[in-house]
């Protein structure tokens, strides 16, 4: 992929056919750039591209990682939901979501609800809450970027 100069951090693009993923280097724990072409893991499975969605929100979009359950997760989910964790930090895999308390998956997010996506709203990846005192709302962590919160 192309890569863009961020310090020692380099933004890198994948290079898989229609992909969009760009990630830092070490944000996606690539350890070393190669000079050639570079795929994301999502372009790098043999897995059929519908079944490969995040297990921690509805967006079917983005970076994603395997998970320790076989499935798959944004890496921006793994890094914002607290029980998260990664079987190595260095490169950032699996994404270790088994420790997610069932709540989490339980709550429902008011933004998918607001957009009046209530088939996402709920039971669809796991949501976090806000930390504003007097504020009760959940949402998951890609469905916020959307919105200005």
């Amino acid at each position: 992929g192309i890569n863009a100069e961020y310090g020692d951090n380099k933004l890198v693009y994948c290079d898989g056919a229609g992909c969009n993923v760009a990630v830092h280097q070490a944000c996606y724990g690539i350890i070393s750039v190669p000079e050639g072409s570079w795929f994301c893991k999502r372009c790098e499975s043999q897995e059929r591209q519908v079944r490969l969605k995040c297990e921690l929100c509805p967006s079917k979009e983005g970076a994603l990682k395997k998970t320790d359950n076989s499935g798959w997760a944004h890496i921006v989910c793994a890094l914002y939901i607290p029980e998260v964790k990664f079987g190595n930090n260095t490169t950032m895999e699996p994404i270790r979501i088994s420790e997610v308390p069932c709540e989490r998956f339980q709550k429902s997010c008011y933004i998918c609800e607001d957009r009046g996506d209530s088939m996402n709203a709920k039971n669809k990846g796991a949501c976090i809450s806000c930390h504003y005192p007097s504020c009760r709302r959940s949402f998951h962590v890609t469905c916020l970027p959307c919105t200005c919160v």
